[in-house]
């Protein structure tokens, strides 16, 4: 428009010049054919544009899987412990109580992390306290406080034997998914207070990481009813074929009884969205014996599709990476994006690991090992890493290795890494999901 504008003003002058003299004037500009230029001229540099945005995305500098996964979630779980002791003496430990809190961070999504972090924290208010937050109650540490002091009084006035003095209850943590629609936490509540073994109840909580809000089953298809006839159809589909035996070591059902005791596994408390698919467990001894333990059911997100809500589908994964292991004193430019810091020992070595490339539903966890290594603790868990470190204090035992790193690929494929102490040297080294563990 200003040049339009110009050439208008231009004109005026030569008609007022031609007032006083004989100068032959120049043709009228083509108002419509200089728009039409401008026009043509923004059309080609929007264009250019676009493509150097599309040439960026494709390039390894810019991958189109950093653009796509914009908001990192992370959970990072602490871990605490108690001991109370007798009343009288102080000399004899009556409870003991242990418990993992998580913290969850939502990049870009503070106030929605902070949603989930309140109901985080009214979880644990109730397995301290017993009080119903709308989460269910539970004993509390109070209340076996209370029985464990009691129970001491009863020994030593009776001089009761074979009665065990110490009462324990914990509280622990996993989280089966995290990622930018959905985070699951699945709880595990463990109270001994005497007898052949504890009790343990498990429950789980889903959110939803863009707003914050816990996902209730009604909230997962436009036809709650239509969706939850369709899990129960696929659990009992599951149970009766049972290829591995895995259910009939587990439940106790025939033809009859089993479609009323799956159906009555779809509540709240007993689901969740995992890496996998939708899962629904039962409470102990609900289908079999005790030492049948917890029997699950996964409903994978295959069989989902077009019946869960989009919202909670999971993300299309694409790209490749992988992890090595450095000394955080090689760390000296800032250069490198440290995305957490993960405190197993404070007094152990500075570590990081590196991610190289995109890996996928990061997870930290304790393990111990029993003819293979087994997950005791998450620690850490993050939706996607991508060319950055979590920072590690860690003290790393010789022989037997105590700390896992999992991932997934693209293709959805699990991945093993445990760190351990080199036999070689006794330098600190990632081996392979192939290592043979001694000691």
């Amino acid at each position: 428009m200003k040049k339009i504008s110009s050439l208008i003003l231009a004109l005026c002058m030569v008609f007022a010049l031609a007032a006083c003299s004989a100068i032959e004037l120049p043709p009228l500009p083509d108002v419509e054919a200089i728009k039409a230029e401008e026009a043509a001229q923004a059309e080609a540099e929007a264009a250019a544009q676009a493509a150097e945005v599309q040439a960026m995305m494709e390039s390894e500098a810019l991958p189109t899987e950093a653009v796509q996964l914009a908001n990192h979630v992370i959970v990072n779980i602490s871990s605490f412990n108690e001991t109370y002791m007798d009343p009288q003496h102080e000399a004899e430990p009556i409870l003991e109580v242990s418990w993992e809190l998580p913290a969850v961070y939502v990049e870009g999504r503070d106030e929605a992390g902070a949603i989930i972090n309140e109901h985080i924290a009214a979880i644990n208010e109730t397995f301290h306290t017993g009080n119903d937050y709308g989460y269910g109650t539970a004993s509390g540490v109070s209340l076996l406080l209370e029985a464990a002091t009691d129970n001491y009084a009863y020994i030593v006035n009776t001089g009761a034997e074979n009665t065990p003095m110490l009462y324990s209850t914990g509280l622990s943590v996993k989280v089966p998914r995290a990622d930018e629609k959905a985070l699951s936490l699945r709880y595990t509540t463990y109270e001994y207070t005497g007898g052949a073994h504890g009790m343990y109840v498990d429950r789980a909580y889903i959110f939803d990481t863009a707003t914050g809000e816990r996902v209730t089953l009604d909230m997962l298809s436009a036809d709650a009813d239509a969706f939850s006839a369709f899990l129960q159809e696929y659990m009992l589909s599951l149970y009766e074929a049972d290829e591995d035996g895995y259910y009939s070591e587990r439940a106790l059902l025939d033809s009859e009884t089993a479609p009323g005791a799956l159906a009555a596994l779809i509540r709240e408390g007993s689901w969740y969205l995992g890496d996998e698919g939708l899962v629904i467990f039962s409470d102990i001894y609900e289908l079999g014996p005790y030492a049948a333990g917890i029997c699950e059911f996964t409903v994978p997100y295959s069989a989902l599709e077009g019946r869960l809500d989009e919202r909670y589908m999971p993300v299309d994964k694409s790209g490749d990476g992988s992890f090595s292991l450095i000394d955080q004193s090689e760390l000296t430019d800032g250069s490198a994006q440290i995305i957490d810091r993960v405190t197993v020992d404070a007094e152990g070595e500075q570590l990081c690991l590196a991610a190289e490339g995109i890996v996928y539903d990061v997870i930290l966890s304790e393990v111990s090992y029993l003819d293979k290594f087994y997950e005791t603790a998450q620690l850490w868990r993050c939706s996607y890493m991508n060319d950055c470190l979590l920072q590690l204090d860690v003290s790393v035992p010789e022989g037997m290795p105590n700390l896992m790193l999992s991932y997934s690929d693209a293709a959805g494929e699990r991945h093993s890494l445990y760190i351990t102490q080199s036999g070689v040297d006794g330098s600190i080294v990632l081996d392979g999901d192939d290592i043979e563990a001694v000691g």
